[in-house]
């Protein structure tokens, strides 16, 4: 997180963005500040940015107009009081109790849906913007109402108007809190937004949206919140940077001083002062005049005042990083740096796809359901293998383990290397995800490939490899969030998705007559009994095994009963269809394989082009699915170029011809 903050957006007139100072501001920063996201753009290979997309809804800007007119009453009702006259207690109640809804609504969906992804204190960070841009205004409401009065009290007339709200929104949150725990079964300070603690102990984060160096948006807060004469203090900062100036051109003491803390040579002179305690120290020189420079009690408000500016500045750059989203029909739009300020024309992002932003007022905040291209492997008859393993000696056990060890590590190398997401072990295979669909294909025949090597030098688990790929919809539970040493957030994928992947894989369902039958003999029932008692079921099996295509290496096929047959590599129609869009299936050739014809595209990848074979197998059984298409894959570069016929056509359209075509003849 540290790291993340050296690269936010300033400007920074008073905190220095060095690790050192972060600490020392924020010792624990990495419990508390919300962790950036990268937000990618429509072109995934450009540069990420780092925010938080939150998704600019009707609802959520409901809940910014809604503030804006409680606070606009809570004024009024502070002026009646103050002027003893009477003011509409029922608009004042009815615009409370529509904010008060809306918020209620936003900070119950960020806690229960946070999962400790930090969405209340991101929440909070969008929201103060709006209350920030609020105060901006009651000072200058006020004196539309009253100019006489206002100019004698309107800015402590202010501070008193947001002590009030501040107290409301405090009270909110923690009945709210209070309200969730005994709902969830969670500790009250485990669920309690952090970050909106902190923020309440700095007046300046809800109240001012910028601040430069001269200190002069804060002329109301000296006076309102300080009781000091602004005007007065700013004057008197300005020559104490005259005076430090003017000292370090004559001390080169000092100025080996100042480059010992850290200071740089040659930068103004005024940043030094920024240093806490420095101002401290240069009042003992001797030179130091007092009654025309800050004196010692106006030094301890500057000591103090300057934390709270560091603290400022850090959150309102936090505030910048909030990316807000847009949808524009299938376009998703964002802009850079969302501006807490009115009337900001933020230059429009397209964003990738698969942003997920923040809907505060939608009780997942994040939609759990995602689309993604998704690739599982699994080797045949593992457990088969495992148990016979058992019955060998302990040093073939461990020989045969470590080779699957490595197998899975270098497969788990090859999904790195193409931009595949490892999303869980599955044991003797593994589950991957991917934004695209090419890189899932090359990484299915890379995998089949590896798998060949891996016989060759004696891998046991021999009975096969079976690979299944698709695009589907996946509902992510959050298992992990961020600042892991694993790296970052980590979701569990479940839903329709993995179903039809974990269908596919395993092929016919009658392979569980195989899974019970290993599980009875292990568990110790006589082999040839168990046998015995399956037969019936098991020879109504081989009456529709396809021999001509279990003689290949890697096959797939759809039997007579329609069960899919899948040792080699299937696919979906949705998976082949938006292949076909990616436009990298530029070159396209028909190869005859015996009876079998597929249509073979020339696919670029890290390691040279592959040559990949697509043929429809027909509309497979998969159980607790509905009937779908299915395709197989194989690795058409084990034919070489001389058997290729080029096609002209869309991948698509030409896979249906020849499926069309073989089942005419």
């Amino acid at each position: 997180m540290l790291h993340a903050l050296q690269l936010l957006s300033g400007p920074f007139n008073f905190l220095g963005r060095s690790p050192d100072e972060l600490r020392r501001l924020l010792p624990d920063a990495e419990q508390i500040l919300p962790a950036q996201s990268r937000i990618y753009q429509e072109d995934e290979n450009a540069t990420p940015l780092l925010g938080y997309p939150v998704l600019l809804t009707p609802e959520l800007a409901a809940l910014d107009r809604a503030f804006e007119n409680y606070l606009a009453q809570e004024e009024e009702a502070e002026y009646a009081t103050l002027q003893h006259v009477a003011f509409d207690s029922s608009a004042f109640a009815g615009a409370w109790e529509r904010y008060r809804i809306l918020l209620t609504r936003a900070t119950e969906n960020a806690i229960t849906a946070s999962y400790g992804r930090s969405f209340p204190g991101i929440l909070w960070l969008y929201h103060s913007g709006a209350i920030a841009r609020g105060f901006k205004e009651t000072t200058k409401r006020l004196l539309r109402r009253d100019l006489v009065w206002a100019r004698q009290n309107g800015d402590e007339f202010r501070y008193r108007v947001y002590l009030r709200v501040l107290d409301r929104l405090s009270n909110l949150t923690y009945d709210l809190v209070n309200r969730l725990s005994s709902d969830t079964e969670e500790v009250e300070q485990q669920i309690f937004p952090t970050l909106l603690t902190r923020m309440k102990d700095n007046v300046l984060i809800f109240t001012e949206d910028h601040i430069s160096p001269n200190l002069a948006e804060l002329a109301g807060y000296f006076s309102g919140c300080l009781r000091l004469d602004g005007r007065d203090f700013r004057l008197r900062l300005m020559q104490v940077h005259e005076w430090y100036s003017d000292l370090l051109r004559r001390d080169t003491e000092l100025v080996q001083l100042s480059q010992l803390l850290g200071e740089a040579p040659g930068e103004d002179p005024r940043l030094h002062l920024n240093r806490p305690g420095y101002l401290t120290f240069l009042a003992g020189r001797p030179t130091y005049d007092s009654t025309r420079l800050l004196p010692p009690a106006w030094i301890q408000v500057w000591e103090s005042l300057l934390v709270k500016l560091k603290e400022f500045e850090l959150f309102n750059a936090l505030r910048k990083s909030i990316v807000g989203v847009e949808r524009d029909g299938d376009h998703i739009l964002g802009r850079e740096k969302f501006s807490t300020r009115l009337g900001a024309t933020p230059t429009p992002l397209r964003l990738s796809a698969s942003t997920r932003p923040l809907d505060f007022m939608a009780p997942w905040v994040v939609d759990p359901l995602v689309a993604r291209f998704g690739l599982i492997y699994d080797i045949s008859d593992f457990t088969e293998t495992v148990s016979l393993l058992r019955r060998s000696g302990s040093l073939e056990q461990d020989r045969s383990f470590r080779m699957m060890f490595r197998f899975q590590r270098r497969v788990n190398r090859l999904a790195s290397q193409l931009k595949a997401t490892l999303e869980k072990y599955l044991g003797d295979g593994a589950f991957y995800s991917s934004r695209e669909a090419h890189f899932l294909l090359i990484l299915a025949l890379q995998i089949q490939r590896a798998y060949r090597e891996a016989l060759a030098k004696g891998f046991p688990f021999s009975k096969g490899l079976r690979i299944a790929l698709n695009h589907g919809q996946y509902r992510l539970l959050p298992i992990q969030i961020g600042g892991k040493e694993e790296g970052g957030d980590r979701y569990e994928f479940f839903g329709h998705g993995v179903v039809e992947l974990t269908r596919l894989t395993s092929g016919k369902a009658s392979r569980e007559i195989n899974e019970i039958t290993t599980l009875l003999i292990t568990l110790g029932y006589p082999e040839a009994v168990v046998n015995r008692f399956f037969a019936p079921m098991t020879r109504q099996n081989l009456d529709v095994v396809n021999k001509r295509e279990e003689s290949r290496g890697f096959y797939s096929y759809i039997n007579p009963n329609g069960s899919l047959v899948n040792e080699g590599i299937v696919a979906t129609l949705d998976f082949i269809s938006l292949l076909e869009k990616e436009s990298v299936t530029k070159r396209i050739f028909r190869l005859l394989d015996g009876e079998r014809t597929y249509v073979a595209v020339k696919i670029d990848s890290p390691g040279g082009s592959l040559l990949v074979g697509v043929r429809k197998l027909g509309v497979a059984n998969l159980k607790g699915l509905d009937r779908i298409p299915v395709y197989e894959i194989v690795d058409a570069s084990l034919w070489g170029d001389n058997t290729l016929v080029e096609l002209r056509g869309g991948l698509m359209e030409l896979i249906e011809r020849e499926f069309s075509s073989a089942l005419s003849t």
